[in-house]
């Protein structure tokens, strides 16, 4: 690319060829309207940009999220799943959960389990932009997120030799760690995990990947500039983990690795069980493709999607953001105060690698796209846009039989948002419990509490 846009700024001329039919094609033009005004390296940059960039979909993305989000609206409310869905973590029987956890651990201390962690977000609502993974959370030793979760698999891998091999047993199956990055986050990570000795862990037990992108736009679908040489990009939401997992060679990885089943879930929240024994366990038993931690919606007004049922006895998810306020708020049981739509989404899902690997390969033409309208800087100023997303949810539907986990609030679920203080709260308030309890009653929850 270099010598071609050196070829044409010798004669002249403007964008290369290849460049200028791209935008003409996608009907993209105005991105190189500030040409003229470019370095060498800023037009570099900017076509090595339009290149990587799907300016020529966009349009079709752009259409095809109004006219399903004009469908949802014409189907009316999807119907909510019941609790008879939902299986409770604390209704199963103590030598259930047993069984569970000792599958669980065994899977674990085999190789057959790996986890996937979605970490491309930066800790802007905490007043810094560093990758939110390596934010100072205030606890002893100076732990960050990417620091607790390391030694939280650590710890894991070690218990199920234990449990598998005898007490005291070397790990021999590193349990495989995959991290979803993004362009702002990527090297700050690797240098953080490089600085520290990744914690422990294996460094080729560690693989980081970045997520895709997507060019903002007008409500029009024009595509926005940053700045003169640089398009206005976003990364392309939850749901690109699936073609990110494909082209970045993890899904192969797996194979390879001989990891059969999946854990995933997001850096921000503290209380994270990795890899819960007890989840792999009763998801491998039931024969599950997906599995799905859920709890009761803490309030109408809590920001997280709701389980609606989805053709063929499956689940789907409802995000919070197209769930009416009204159908929102609406109690199915004035006693209780139950919601008619109870059940939230935490994105903490377990996965077989055969449903992930043909959700990659064949399944993300059912993601489609959404529309999140936004205030986004541009070379002109702040210009009213759309971010297009994808959400991991929307295939879930595709599963051949997936289950739902109702997991407790205080024990599983803390993320940080805009305040890190409310979730080492919760993690301190359970370690004192388990502390003060000694109770061996759900003995496989210590596992995760902070050395």
């Amino acid at each position: 690319m270099a010598s071609m846009v050196a070829e044409d700024e010798g004669e002249g001329k403007g964008p290369p060829r290849a460049i200028q039919d791209l935008l003409k094609e996608a009907g993209q033009e105005r991105v190189v309207r500030f040409w003229g005004e470019l370095s060498d390296g800023e037009r570099r940059a900017l076509c090595d940009q339009v290149e990587s960039l799907k300016l020529g979909e966009v349009r079709g993305y752009l259409d095809a999220a109004r006219e399903s989000a004009l469908r949802g609206e014409g189907q009316g409310a999807p119907e909510p799943v019941g609790a008879d869905q939902v299986c409770s973590r604390s209704a199963l029987s103590a030598d259930k959960r047993e069984e569970y956890v000792a599958e669980g651990l065994g899977l674990i201390a085999e190789g057959k389990v790996g986890v996937v962690l979605m970490a491309g977000g930066q800790g802007t609502r905490l007043g810094t932009k560093l990758p939110k993974g390596c934010v100072d959370l205030g606890l002893s030793d100076s732990r960050t997120l990417f620091r607790v979760q390391a030694e939280r698999i650590s710890r894991l891998q070690s218990l199920a030799a234990s449990a598998k091999f005898g007490e005291g047993a070397e790990v021999r199956n590193p349990v495989m760690w995959y991290i979803m990055l993004s362009d702002a986050t990527r090297v700050h990570t690797e240098r953080y995990f490089r600085e520290n000795s990744y914690f422990g862990l294996n460094e080729s037990q560690v693989r980081m990947f970045n997520q895709g992108k997507l060019p903002c736009v007008t409500e029009q679908g024009e595509v926005l500039l940053e700045s003169r040489g640089k398009v206005a990009e976003a990364p392309d939401g939850n749901g690109g983990i699936y073609e990110a997992l494909l082209v970045s060679g993890c899904l192969q990885s797996m194979r390879e690795r001989g990891v059969e089943y999946v854990d995933c879930y997001c850096v921000d929240n503290l209380l994270a069980k990795i890899a819960d024994p007890l989840l792999v366990g009763y998801c491998s038993k039931f024969g599950a493709d997906l599995g799905c931690r859920t709890l009761a919606k803490s309030s109408p007004n809590e920001r997280v999607g709701v389980f609606v049922k989805s053709g063929g006895g499956g689940v789907g998810v409802v995000e919070y953001s197209e769930l009416d306020p009204e159908m929102s708020a609406r109690v199915a049981n004035p006693t209780t105060g139950e919601l008619y739509y109870n059940w939230s989404n935490i994105c903490m899902q377990y996965y077989t690698v055969d449903f992930l690997e043909r959700v990659c390969r064949e399944g993300r033409a059912a993601l489609g796209h959404h529309l999140a309208v936004k205030t986004i800087p541009t070379v002109d100023g702040e210009a009213r846009g759309v971010k297009l997303e994808q959400f991991i949810f929307d295939v879930f539907h595709l599963a051949t039989r997936s289950c739902l986990l109702e997991v407790r609030r205080e024990e599983e679920f803390a993320p940080i948002k805009s305040e890190i203080e409310s979730a080492t709260a919760a993690l301190a308030a359970l370690e004192k419990k388990w502390a003060e309890s000694g109770s061996t009653e759900d003995f496989h929850a210590w596992w995760y509490l902070l050395p």
